[in-house]
This record gives C-alpha cells, sequence and structure tokens, in this order.
C-alpha cells in the first residue's frame, strides 16, 4: 500500500467518511490538455444562435464583459407534478429545465469535441450535474431510440466555474439541428436548498491532435494497454500494444534496473495485429514498468496484494451508497418515507445500499453485497489463519473488521425485510429525494412478493452469515439460522406450488430461467446441510442437483461446444444474460454440493459437471480477444423464435422490431456450425453494459478453477479483474479513482464515488465488438453496486484459492 494512500484511509476514519475524488487519473484531466488543432463557437465569440426554453424553471442569457451567458433557473420541487408525471416512486421527479440552441443542419463531422464551461450555483446541493443532448438528423438519427446516444451527463464542483469537456468519438454528427442544456430537478436532500442555477459560457468545439477512440478491438499504437491496478504474483501477466515492437523489458520502478526482457509475441485477431508482452516468469513482488519501442507505463506492482487499494475503494464505493443513512459530503438520511405496507402494517425501508447512480433500493442486490462482503471478510481470515499473522497485521486486521461492519448494515436490512410469512419487501425505484415525512404526496410505496427466488437466496446468504457471525455476534448468528430456515421453507414451498415465477419487470430477477432456480435451490439447501446438518436439506439439494444437471449440455454437439447450461430440462433455450449476471450460480451451487456430500453416491456425475463447465469456459477463451475478457457465451439462431423470454430479457423492446436485429447480432459472432455462434458480449438492445456479466463468469472460472485445481481456469478469473484494471482496447481503468485514465461516470444523486464500477464496456447497435463512448448516462457508464458485488465475489475467490 502507498504511504500516500494509508494517510488517505486514516483521514477518513478508514472509510467512515468517503476517499477523496482523484482528479489527476481522470481521463477528462487529460484530455482538456491535448493540443488543439482548430474550433468553432457554437456560443461564444459573437456567435449566440436561437435560444429556447422548454420545461420547469426559466431560461435567459446574461452579458458579463461582453460574453453572453446562458442562466438555467429552477426550484428543487414543483408543487405539483409535471404533466405525465406521477409519484408512483418508479423514476418519477419534479421535472428538468431545458435550454435548447438551435443550429441550422450543422455538420460536425472534422470536430472531435465540445468543450464549453458550467458554473453551479444550487443551495446546498452536494451532488451536482448537467446534462447535455444532440439532435442530429443526418446518416445516423440522435438521439437513438433508447437515448444511449447523444447524451451526457458532466458532474460539476459547485460554487465554481467548471471546464467540461464532451469527446464525441464516433457518433453521428453530420447534420445537427439543436443543442441542448439541461438540469433536471430531483428534490431536496437535508442539506438542499429551494434553488438550482447553472451558467454555461464559451461553448466551442474542437479538433484535437489526439482524439480518443471509442470503437473496436484493436488499442492505441501511443499506449500499452495493461492493467494500471497491478498484476498477482502468481499466473499469467501480458500487456497489450498495437505498436509493431521486437522486444520489451520490465523494469524495476525505483531503480529502472531492467529485470526482464523478452521478445514481444505478435497475435492476430479479426485481421488486426496486436504485440503481445508476456512476463508471466516474473513472480517476485515489487514496483515494476513495462518498456516497450519508447512507450513506458506508469509504475505497476506485482503482487498478491496488487488489489489491495483498489479493495479498500470497493468498500468506499459501498459505503457511500448506503441508503437511510447520512454518508459526509453525499447526502444526508433518505428512505424514511419509503414505505412497505402489509397486512396492516407498514415497514420502511431505509438501509442497505442504492443499487446504482439513483436512489433505487432492491432487496436482492443488497443481500448479494452483503454476501461478497462476508465472504471477502472470510478469505482474509483464511489467509491470515494460513499465514499465522497476529494481530500485529493492523491494515489487515482493520481491513476484514471493515469489510464486516460494511456487511452487517446490509444484513441488517436483510433480515429487517422479512414480514414473517413469506412475503418480503423488495424493491422501490427512486430518482428523487423525498422528505422523510410519511403521509404526504411525495412518499414512495414499495413492491412486496412472496417469491420462491428472493427467499430462498436470501435464505442461503442468511446461513453463511449465521456460520461467518458465529464466533463475533452468536446472537445475531443464531438469528441469521432461524431467519434461513423459515425462509428457506417459504421459498422451497412456494416454489414447489406454482414454479417458476417473475416478479414486475424492474426486480432484478426477472430473467431467471427454471435452472437458475435449481442452482439456487442446491447452494442454499447445500449450505444449511451444512449448518444443521439435517438431511431433508441434503435430500432437497441431491434432488435438485439432479434437475440442473439435467439442464446442463453433457454430450459435445452443440457447435462443438459443451458444458454450458439450458433455461430448463428441455434444453431448446441456453442461458444468456445481458446487463446482470447469475452465471456463477450454476456452478457454485455443484461445488457446494460435492463438498457437502462427499460421500454421496452421485458425486462423480456433480464433479463432471463441474469439469463439463470448465471445459465450456477453456472453448469460449478459445475465441477471446488479445485481452482474454471471457467471452459471452454460445448462441443458437433459433433463439430468435422465443418471444417468451426475448420479453423477460430484453426490458423495453418490442419483440416484433427487434428480432431482426438479434439475428444481425448472432451473426456478428463467430459463426460455428449447425446455427451457433459465440459472441464475445452478449446479444441485448435498450440495456448494455459487460461487468457483471464477465466477472461473473470470471467467479464461474476461480470456483470451477480451485475444485478441479486447475491453473488455467484460475487464470482466467485474475484476467477478468485486468480488463477492469485497464488491459481493455481503450486503457482505460473502469474502477474510479484506481489506475490511470478513469473516466467520470453516471452518478446523479450519490454524486462521484472513488471505486466505482460502472455497468460497463457496451457494443454499438447490432456489432460484436467493444464501444466505449464519451457518453455519460445509463445504464453502460451508470455506477451499480452489482458490478462491485462481482469484482468483490471475484477478488475473494482468488484470495481464497492461491494466497
Amino acid at each position: 500500500m502507498k504511504e500516500e494512500f494509508r494517510k488517505e484511509l486514516i483521514q477518513s476514519g478508514f472509510i467512515h467518511r468517503p476517499l477523496p475524488l482523484y482528479e489527476d487519473g481522470r481521463l477528462e484531466t487529460g484530455l482538456l490538455k491535448r493540443k488543439v488543432l482548430e474550433r468553432k463557437p457554437i456560443w461564444a465569440d459573437s456567435i449566440y444562435p436561437k435560444l429556447h426554453h422548454s420545461g420547469e424553471g426559466t431560461v435567459s442569457v446574461e452579458t458579463n464583459d461582453g460574453t453572453q451567458t446562458i442562466k438555467l433557473m429552477g426550484t428543487s420541487i414543483t408543487y405539483c407534478w409535471p404533466e405525465a408525471m406521477s409519484p408512483d416512486g418508479d423514476c418519477a421527479f419534479y421535472g428538468t429545465v431545458h435550454a435548447r440552441i438551435e443550429l441550422e443542419h450543422e455538420n460536425w463531422e472534422q470536430f472531435h469535441c465540445m468543450v464549453f464551461e458550467v458554473k453551479p450555483v444550487c443551495e446546498g446541493v452536494r451532488s451536482v450535474n448537467l446534462n447535455l443532448g444532440i439532435r442530429n438528423e443526418g446518416k445516423v438519427k440522435v438521439p437513438d431510440e433508447y437515448y444511449r446516444e447523444g447524451t451526457h451527463v458532466v458532474n460539476l464542483k459547485n460554487g465554481e466555474w467548471n471546464p467540461c469537456l464532451w469527446e464525441f468519438g464516433s457518433m453521428g454528427r453530420d447534420e445537427i439541428t439543436e443543442l441542448d442544456f439541461s438540469c433536471r430537478l430531483n428534490g431536496k436532500d437535508t442539506s438542499s436548498g429551494d434553488k438550482v442555477t447553472f451558467y454555461i459560457r464559451k461553448v466551442y468545439l474542437q479538433k484535437v491532435m489526439e482524439p480518443e477512440p471509442d470503437k473496436g478491438w484493436l488499442c492505441s499504437t501511443e499506449k500499452i494497454s495493461y492493467s494500471s491496478s497491478g498484476y498477482f504474483s502468481i499466473g499469467k501477466k501480458f500487456a497489450v500494444t498495437a505498436r509493431k515492437s521486437e522486444t520489451f523489458q520490465l523494469l524495476e520502478a525505483d531503480t529502472h534496473k531492467i529485470i526482464y526482457e523478452d521478445r514481444v509475441r505478435q497475435q492476430v485477431f479479426q485481421g488486426s495485429e496486436y504485440f503481445i508482452m508476456d512476463f508471466s516468469e516474473v513472480t517476485k513482488e515489487g514496483t515494476y514498468i513495462l518498456r516497450c519501442d519508447g512507450l513506458e507505463t506508469r509504475p505497476f506492482p506485482i503482487s498478491e496484494n496488487a488489489f489491495e487499494e483498489a479493495l479498500w475503494k470497493v468498500i468506499n464505493f459501498i459505503f457511500c451508497e448506503r441508503c437511510g443513512y447520512p454518508v459526509p459530503g453525499k447526502h444526508g438520511k433518505c428512505h424514511q418515507d419509503v414505505v412497505a405496507k402489509h397486512n396492516g402494517t407498514l415497514l420502511s425501508f431505509g438501509g442497505g445500499w442504492h443499487d446504482a447512480g439513483d436512489m433505487s433500493q432492491q432487496l436482492i442486490h443488497t443481500a448479494e453485497v452483503t454476501l461478497a462482503l462476508l465472504e471477502m471478510a472470510d478469505a482474509l481470515e483464511k489467509q491470515k489463519i494460513k499465514e499465522h499473522k497476529t494481530e500485529q497485521d493492523i491494515y489487515g486486521t482493520l481491513l476484514q473488521e471493515r469489510l464486516l461492519e460494511e456487511a452487517m448494515w446490509g444484513l441488517e436490512f436483510v433480515l429487517n425485510s422479512r414480514f414473517g410469512d413469506g412475503y418480503r419487501a423488495t424493491s422501490a425505484g427512486l430518482v428523487r429525494w423525498t422528505n422523510n415525512r410519511i403521509g404526504d404526496e411525495d412518499d414512495v410505496e414499495v413492491r412486496c412478493h412472496n417469491h420462491a427466488f428472493e427467499n430462498l437466496l436470501c435464505s442461503g446468504i442468511c446461513a453463511v452469515a449465521s456460520k461467518l457471525l458465529a464466533d463475533k455476534d452468536k446472537e445475531l448468528a443464531w438469528k441469521c439460522l432461524e431467519a434461513a430456515k423459515e425462509d428457506y421453507t417459504f421459498g422451497i414451498n412456494r416454489f414447489e406450488e406454482v414454479g417458476m415465477e417473475l416478479p414486475i419487470m424492474w426486480e432484478h430477477t426477472y430473467s431467471s430461467s427454471k435452472s437458475q432456480y435449481y442452482s439456487l435451490i442446491v447452494w442454499t439447501s447445500s449450505i444449511l446441510f451444512e449448518q444443521t446438518k439435517d438431511e431433508v436439506y441434503s435430500g432437497k439439494a441431491a434432488l435438485y442437483g439432479e434437475r440442473l444437471l439435467n439442464c446442463q449440455e453433457q454430450e459435445v454437439k452443440a457447435g462443438e461446444f459443451t458444458g454450458f447450461f439450458y433455461r430448463d430440462e428441455s434444453r431448446k433455450e441456453i442461458v444468456h444474460y445481458s446487463h446482470q449476471s447469475r452465471e456463477y450460480m450454476f456452478i457454485e451451487a455443484l461445488e457446494r454440493l460435492c463438498l457437502s456430500q462427499p460421500e454421496h453416491s452421485d458425486l462423480p456425475k456433480w464433479e463432471r459437471g463441474i469439469q463439463l463447465y470448465g471445459e465450456y469456459l477453456k472453448q469460449l477463451m478459445e475465441y477471446a480477444s488479445p485481452y482474454h475478457m471471457i467471452p459471452a457465451g454460445l448462441y443458437h439462431e433459433s433463439e430468435t423464435e422465443y418471444k417468451d423470454t426475448f420479453k423477460i430479457m430484453h426490458l423495453l423492446v418490442d419483440y416484433e422490431e427487434q428480432k431482426v436485429n438479434y439475428q444481425k447480432q448472432l451473426k456478428a459472432g463467430v459463426e460455428l456450425k449447425d446455427g451457433y455462434y459465440v459472441r464475445n458480449f452478449p446479444v441485448w438492445f435498450s440495456f448494455r453494459g459487460n461487468t457483471a456479466i464477465h466477472l461473473a463468469m470470471g467467479k464461474g472460472a476461480a470456483v470451477a478453477g480451485a475444485y478441479l485445481k486447475d491453473k488455467e481456469l484460475l487464470s482466467f478469473a485474475k484476467e477478468q479483474l485486468y480488463w477492469i484494471g485497464g488491459r481493455n482496447p481503450f486503457h482505460q481503468s473502469l474502477m474510479y479513482g484506481e489506475g490511470e485514465r478513469y473516466a467520470q461516470q453516471y452518478a446523479v444523486m450519490p454524486g462521484e464515488m472513488t471505486g466505482e464500477l460502472p455497468v460497463g464496456i457496451q457494443t454499438n447497435e447490432n456489432e460484436d465488438i467493444p464501444y466505449w463512448p464519451h457518453n455519460n448516462n445509463a445504464t453502460y457508464k451508470e455506477v451499480w453496486t452489482s458490478s462491485a458485488c462481482r469484482w468483490l465475489w471475484l477478488l475473494a475467490k482468488i484470495y481464497q484459492n492461491e494466497r
């Protein structure tokens, strides 16, 4: 751990206050410093097109020292709901103030970005941001139908002039007719005042020396794409460049002494040349620099603790997302008037963590984050015992205890969500601050369900908590086990009575398959059997283990692939994910089954299931890019005919309109035989972003690799962390404040947070190549605790298995 970061941890009270935002490493900081070749005024230098106001508030123009400034003003709350908006809790807010600049079909293609200055004066507002949008009427219409293209959010410092930038990349801009600045009225937090005001000036287009690429697998010839978070000592370690080179060197950062040198390995992928610097032989812990043909990286660690700082930063992000808790400098106590109603009782939904860049709260996300924190703490405890460490390892002990402390915050919410009769408070969609007073018109009613999936998952998580808390809080451990047993009964009875059922579409278990239910039953039953030795649980685990294996492809026939899972025993539809993923659950269920019943006669079948899944991942990796992101999976052309599944997999999308695009997306992947395809990214539409998907598959690789003692699978797992750390085509760290070249993200309500992770790199339209535009909007740039959760899970599995 670097000394400077150690001091920041101490100053944060070991993160009882948020860590600072590290602006030096921001992508935008570097982009604003590029050499400008040409610029064109849009709202500057006596060029002031027509300005229109729409929506709430007011728009005016002020002139100071000959410079015209656009002024947007609005009130935090409007005391009647805007037209077509109702306070139903799902994405309702108080309207938007728009200032629209009318343009005469301008061609902006020769310009790479737009720069401007914004000064927000927002009374008492701690998270301040401004929205931008363009309208293009040319070859490619912008915005697109999902408003992912052509919209951008800038995160701002209140009360001062902020230099801002919007990089255009490959976005259509050949016939621009409108530029829109807008602010959303989100209600009042504890500190908020009544008014929000934004001043905008000096709006220019720029042509720059080094435009930032946003599409494709090929990385820059001017950069080395490497994990700027570092590398583990054990396992594959390599970096990628597009610059043609012969040799590379690895240098000690302090002395610049060359400690390793080798030839660069050439690789051709999809018609382009890549040059790979493999330094896997280096296992000595230290801080190093890579050098190749005039290019150099910044210093990075090789260590079994390489991700220690990143781990603290993820804890910081999760802490900042606390719900129902006043996070210093972020927000006040919230969700006190977000209430669940059931059987004549009221239950406050303040607790756990917000699940994204808004104020929404999903029980299932809080439950999974709780489990990830517990498992990470347990991994550190096991390592301490293994290495005979003492309490003198103060930072290791503090890290473990801080993980447990944060987990307890989530566990309290999981237990509190229960009504005791099978029903639970499950979710509330919210993009505004409420006033915490129960009984007035801005209250939000929480969804409540008696669903097998939620009860079974929470049962398993509480059972794990009971085990890990037994010597720390025996009373809470007892309660967790009692709740686990009760919820298991509710869940298994519900599933065996009504089968698989779907919540409303905003619940994040919506796309679950029957095989997903089977895996959940196996996992939870096995954990409860370990805890109670009650053979009712072992019997259910074995029964549903058999059903789960009936959903696995166990013959080499599907496009020469085997080991993947179908949605049910019919073996017609392959399991896929988009945006969210629980891919790991299949293999974790089988692992837990094997470990809990090692003498069972079906053990060879269960172990074969793990082996086959490991082979599936290895087959997929044969089609992986030079960066080794695990491909999203195997697809079949018949999938477009499954209308019911399409509806639950692709929200807010019309099946009849988009099934032709589904086929086009398949054909953009790698064609196998018999109508099968491999895609590096999922087939998806409105909701796009790959972080949770490849991290979940990485966790599956770690689980299978540990059980099978397969070093190749364990290496696949680690390499998913390297993609997050910057070994990707854009050489951007996807974790804000960690490594280098991290971009601002969509964190509208809590504001930018060190350690946040986005939904992830996406694709454009029907392609299967990476697309990472500078546009900052939902969903791909939106921060999600589920992404951080899967990062934690994966790191925990690596710590458990190899340290």
